[in-house]
């Protein structure tokens, strides 16, 4: 049964894909990736209230986060790149090391993903200085 946790992953990732096929009509695309994100919290809660939680489930739910914020980093910023590339490598070297605890144990990880790390909370949070200076 824990496969119905990751189908919610699957949808996320295909209503993903038509916001960004719809990224010129923003009404558009912000309701898909409006629905995407409500799906993003809907399954972790079921997931753990259910206790299907997984590491592959765990794993798979930042991927697709990290596609999204990907397509709209690219498309909203000359070097959303360059910051999705920063996400990326946070992702890497924490999953890499602490599977499932990722968000405790980068202790391992080089000094950028530490200091990102830091306070336990998403990249993103980290990055609001770069994006109010923009």
């Amino acid at each position: 049964m824990k496969w119905a946790m990751t189908c919610f992953c699957y949808i996320r990732l295909i209503l993903l894909f038509v916001a960004f096929c719809k990224i010129d009509h923003p009404n558009w695309c912000l309701l898909f990736y409006i629905i995407s994100i409500s799906l993003d919290a809907l399954d972790g809660i079921a997931a753990r209230h259910l206790n299907q939680t997984s590491a592959f489930g765990a794993w798979f739910d930042i991927w697709i986060d990290l596609i999204g914020r990907g397509m709209l980093w690219s498309y909203v910023y000359n070097w959303g790149y360059f910051m999705i590339a920063i996400e990326w490598t946070v992702f890497v070297c924490t999953h890499s090391q602490a599977g499932g605890k990722w968000k405790s144990e980068a202790q391992q990880a080089p000094l950028i993903v530490q200091k990102i790390m830091e306070k336990s909370e998403p990249f993103y949070t980290q990055m609001k200085g770069v994006v109010n200076n923009m």
